[in-house]
């Protein structure tokens, strides 16, 4: 009989790449006796089942070195593949398969929607999406780690809201938003904010690193431009007060209503954030109990008209939640990722995670029992409600 000893492979496998194949360096050894080192046997490398193209020398010194590319076909990340040494007759020799696991990288293309943003006076959001492509086949790439952060020139902006990181998802995307609301200044306000810039960078192994190296060093980027201030008061400046008047005259009427609606939702919050940390308290599953906690604000802030029915996306159901709750930022943000951990991550959530449920859910239910009511909601929201 004869067993397979791998001695070395490389660390550095890029899928469709010429530099940078699958190479495995070992030997077979004879089991028992004086343990000799067996040459020039028949070597395959297999995938799934399957014999992969390969170039198989033998060395003096007995040794086999094994090169194969990495197929567009492999998936990224880490593989199986098997080396099986056939058996030979003339030597009475036994075969023998050894797994050996490696790591498959993937030649990346990055696409921005937009490429550029220009930031007007009054701009509050600024928002898009990246999409991750493999240069090899033009498919999405999945579970690819995106960073997208707003920066000025001096790097000082550091609040978590302006920092976003995700996994690209089965179609290849990852979106950002970043948005600042009044009182705060627009985004156009360079007294306060300075010049902003976008950066989007990625830490992931999954990908060539020349790719990721680009990406990081800024030679993939998304503009970000200033438009020039409005020269004069024209007739869209004048249009845009007239309809504020009169949608602000509209809300009159419907203001009572509104009220009315408004002054039973904090309550209606509070219970269901206390039930929930009963729920954890107790023991019970952590992400039934955030996922049930999450269906309970949405058909809470349905009911109450802060979110719309047929909403889409979770920036839609943070959104109304903000409008609803007058905490801290801070609050709500453990709060949103609390929800996210729930609702998007596929491990298993363990007592940390309960941990950070919890104090998350103190802590806005401590700064709801320093509120009085809901606040109002903008104006344009209420009418978008009562439709």
């Amino acid at each position: 009989d004869i067993e397979i000893e791998i001695l070395w492979q490389s660390e550095l496998i890029i899928r469709s790449d010429e530099n940078s194949k699958i190479e495995i360096t070992g030997r077979v050894l004879e089991i028992g006796g004086e343990g000799n080192v067996m040459d020039n046997l028949e070597i395959l490398l297999l995938w799934n089942d399957i014999a992969e193209p390969a170039l198989v020398t033998w060395t003096s010194a007995g040794n086999f070195d094994i090169v194969s590319p990495a197929r567009s076909s492999m998936p990224h990340g880490e593989i199986t593949l098997v080396l099986q040494v056939l058996p030979e007759s003339d030597r009475y020799l036994n075969g023998a398969e050894k797994d050996q696991i490696v790591y498959i990288r993937v030649p990346v293309i990055f696409d921005f929607n937009p490429d550029e943003h220009i930031i007007r006076e009054g701009t509050r959001i600024i928002s898009g999406n990246v999409t991750v492509r493999a240069e090899d086949t033009n498919l999405p790439v999945e579970g690819i780690s995106i960073t997208s952060r707003l920066v000025n020139e001096s790097k000082e902006i550091t609040e978590s809201h302006f920092v976003s990181v995700k996994i690209t998802d089965g179609v290849g995307v990852v979106d950002y938003e970043f948005i600042v609301l009044d009182p705060i200044p627009d985004f156009y306000n360079k007294d306060y904010w300075g010049e902003l810039g976008l950066i989007i960078e990625t830490d992931s192994q999954l990908i060539d690193p020349q790719d990721r190296i680009e990406l990081d060093s800024g030679i993939r980027v998304v503009n970000l431009t200033y438009a020039d201030p409005a020269s004069e008061f024209g007739f869209w400046q004048i249009a845009t007060i007239v309809g504020v008047i009169l949608i602000l005259g509209s809300l009159v009427g419907v203001a009572i209503s509104i009220r009315r609606r408004r002054l039973a939702t904090l309550d209606d919050l509070q219970n269901v954030f206390s039930y929930t940390a009963e729920l954890l308290a107790a023991g019970d599953e952590v992400r039934e109990a955030i996922f049930n906690c999450y269906e309970s604000l949405c058909q809470i802030l349905m009911r109450n008209g802060f979110l719309r029915r047929d909403f889409e996306t979770v920036r839609e159901f943070e959104m109304a939640i903000r409008n609803a709750l007058p905490i801290s930022e801070q609050a709500l943000i453990a709060l949103d990722r609390i929800f996210e951990e729930a609702r998007y991550s596929s491990h298993k959530l363990g007592e940390g995670h309960r941990q950070n449920a919890q104090l998350a859910l103190q802590s806005v239910l401590q700064e709801i029992d320093e509120l009085q009511e809901v606040p109002e909601r903008d104006s344009i929201n209420m009418l978008e409600s009562t439709d």
